[in-house]
């Protein structure tokens, strides 16, 4: 399995790239509500699903970028 880069996290818009992630899964789950409410109930389910996991993975790099720049003295 790779390993991801965390150089990210050291960084000064360490949030802004968070957020950035963020948004890309909060406009993911609109889409998937949309299809959802208006074309296949099954595929806008498993999009929502998906968007909802993507956004809990933002949520845990967001607490482990934090603990970066903690341990980093930042």
């Amino acid at each position: 399995m790779p390993r991801f880069d965390d150089t990210a996290a050291l960084a000064s818009n360490w949030r802004s790239v968070l957020a950035a992630d963020a948004c890309l899964g909060v406009i993911a789950l609109l889409v998937g509500l949309l299809v959802l409410l208006f074309i296949n109930i099954w595929v806008g389910a498993a999009a929502c699903a998906l968007s909802l996991a993507y956004l809990v993975l933002v949520a845990v790099r967001a607490r482990k970028w934090k603990a970066l720049r903690t341990e980093a003295g930042l």
